[in-house]
């Protein structure tokens, strides 16, 4: 629970402080007098500014593009709340990017070392690595090789759901931490639940939770999370429902602007409309188109062979669905696999199911160009006539597609030569920086795993090619995330290529058609997927466990379809929890003093 304490900067300063002020003036109540004490509050206010102003941000700026609003929140949460904020600004704003902020303050100023931040499962190692590439603040996480434990590191980072484990909780309890950080905080909005109940026990001196939804469909939520940063705020639960919530309509809200103004001491909101950011349109070109007689063979073989050896023992249905999302990516892709399986690496293939593989290698050999390799490079064409420096990130899940992007577009005849530029997960860190430097000043093509999509941003392009897609919704939301982003100053083009009448095709019609996935910010599609998405492989067994299942094509639709009416229900929770939030913050205030 929050504790009580001084402030985080102390900015008091006053004549009791200096008792031989007056012994030097000789106590003469004269124009001396005067003018030394306006000098002494000169030098007063001159010290408590400078101690309230955010002293680390020219350690940061060459790495984060510092915005006005962002440096509000970090400033107020620090100075004005003394240490306890709920971050609450809307989808998109950056609100890791504020935490982060207030943390690096805090160790600039050397005064508080021990944080742990607690978030979903999926965004662990993303906030580990955001709080170091952008912060140079080092987290031990609970995901790490080696991870020795709460005990053993002052600055950690968790899976709210493993820090609540008996073993890991009672570490946490025994230690006091200078700040609490809990990412998607709503999670804790009812109390009793395990989750509340272990983090209402965790000792912290300063809280910084954020969500951009606070309230989903009852205002007693947002009573709940305030308790956990600043108990007390709102008095006792049943003088907060009295005050706040309509007796006719427990769902509803009542003294809104009441609300809001006790709101201020501890809440900071911006809406997008707050700022003077300009944020640009997404131009989303799906390009589906029938594959060739051989690819249709290809894929139909491999659709089959995982159909009949399917198996959740021994980790089976991680290397079907690894299978089935190669022989739509490219014919290299699967045979680099189904290669390995004869060889005897990683899969022991014998009898029938060695003869029904060596079918497969047989089709995936016979393969020399695909359609998806046309139609790339005609992509790849009109951007260079449209553009003086033509510049478009490939995207691709496998190294043996991007091999063969690769060799496509070095065989492109007739054409001026395009600058291509590589980047997987065999290059450092410094080699992929050194790639997208190229990339930035000569334009081409990016041609890129998935080992690129989180952690840099390239703004200076703004189209992407979705040349496999992956089935879950936030791993694609993740590589446009890239450069639609904030600072991106030209509407966004995202291509995604399908092959026709394959579980590909079926994923972008009936899944991300239905939610629209491609015009989601990252932060909708988290409020949308929230409740299925417990891991990052759940959603993409998920689509594969319809096809396996299907009888026949229709049969299949009629999966997908029930699939997207499940999906197009939680967008509807989602979106009313979004229009409540609205409802109960309307006209609240914004920046700082109002």
């Amino acid at each position: 629970m929050a504790t009580e304490d001084q402030s985080l900067v102390d900015t008091h300063f006053n004549l009791e402080d200096s008792p031989d002020v007056l012994t030097q003036i000789g106590g003469t109540v004269n124009n001396d007098l005067s003018s030394h004490l306006l000098s002494i509050e000169a030098t007063r206010l001159a010290i408590a500014q400078s101690q309230q102003e955010l002293q680390s941000t020219k350690e940061i700026a060459d790495k984060i593009q510092l915005l006005e609003h962002q440096l509000d929140a970090a400033h107020r949460a620090l100075f004005q709340m003394n240490g306890q904020a709920l971050f609450a600004d809307e989808v998109g704003l950056g609100k890791t990017i504020e935490v982060g902020m207030v943390l690096k303050e805090m160790v600039f100023r050397e005064a508080h070392e021990t944080f742990l931040i607690l978030t979903p499962a999926q965004l662990a190692t993303q906030w580990q690595k955001e709080m170091r590439e952008k912060f140079g603040l080092e987290f031990a996480c609970n995901y790490d090789d080696g991870f020795e434990g709460f005990d053993a590191y002052d600055k950690v980072i968790a899976s709210i759901d493993t820090a609540k484990r008996d073993s890991y909780a009672e570490e946490i309890h025994r230690r006091k931490w200078d700040a609490l950080i809990i990412d998607e905080v709503h999670y804790l909005r009812n109390q009793g639940t395990n989750r509340y109940d272990f983090v209402e026990d965790i000792e912290y001196q300063y809280a910084f939770f954020a969500t951009a939804t606070p309230v989903q469909n009852n205002v007693k939520d947002l009573y709940n999370i305030v308790n956990l940063i600043r108990p007390g705020l709102f008095g006792t639960e049943s003088e907060f429902e009295r005050r706040y919530v309509p007796e006719k309509n427990p769902d509803g809200v009542q003294n809104s602007a009441q609300l809001n103004r006790e709101l201020r001491s501890v809440m900071i909101r911006h809406k997008r409309g707050d700022t003077a950011i300009d944020f640009t349109d997404r131009q989303v070109r799906t390009k589906t188109f029938k594959p060739n007689k051989q690819e249709r063979a290809l894929y139909e073989a491999v659709t089959n062979y995982v159909k009949n050896y399917y198996s959740k023992q021994g980790g089976q249905h991680l290397v079907m669905l690894m299978l089935q999302k190669e022989v739509v990516s490219s014919p290299w892709a699967v045979l680099k696999t189904v290669e390995k399986w004869l060889d005897g690496e990683g899969k022991a293939v014998v009898g029938k199911e060695r003869e029904e593989l060596l079918s497969v290698a047989k089709l995936a050999r016979e393969i020399s160009r695909t359609t998806k390799q046309q139609k790339l490079l005609e992509i790849i064409r009109s951007v260079n006539d449209r553009m003086e420096t033509g510049r478009a990130i490939v995207f691709t899940q496998f190294r043996a597609t991007q091999d063969a992007i690769i060799s496509a577009l070095n065989d492109e005849d007739g054409e001026e030569d395009i600058p291509i530029h590589v980047v997987n997960g065999s290059l450092s860190s410094d080699q992929k920086d050194a790639q997208i430097r190229h990339f930035r000043d000569r334009g081409g093509v990016l041609v890129t795993t998935d080992s690129i999509s989180e952690g840099r941003n390239i703004q200076f392009c703004n189209v992407i090619v979705n040349y496999d897609l992956p089935w879950n919704p936030m791993s694609v939301e993740q590589r446009i995330g890239r450069i639609d982003r904030i600072g991106q100053d030209r509407d966004v083009y995202v291509y995604n290529l399908a092959l026709e009448g394959t579980v590909e095709d079926y994923v972008l019609d009936k899944l991300y058609g239905k939610i629209d996935v491609f015009h989601q910010t990252v932060g909708g599609l988290k409020e949308i997927l929230s409740e299925r998405e417990q891991s990052s492989g759940q959603f993409e067994q998920e689509v594969l466990q319809q096809m396996i299942n299907a009888g026949s094509k229709r049969e299949l639709e009629n999966n997908f379809e029930d699939m997207a009416v499940d999906l197009k229900s939680d967008m509807r929770s989602a979106k009313q929890a979004q229009q409540f939030n609205e409802q109960v913050f309307e006209g609240f205030e914004t920046g700082g003093g109002k």
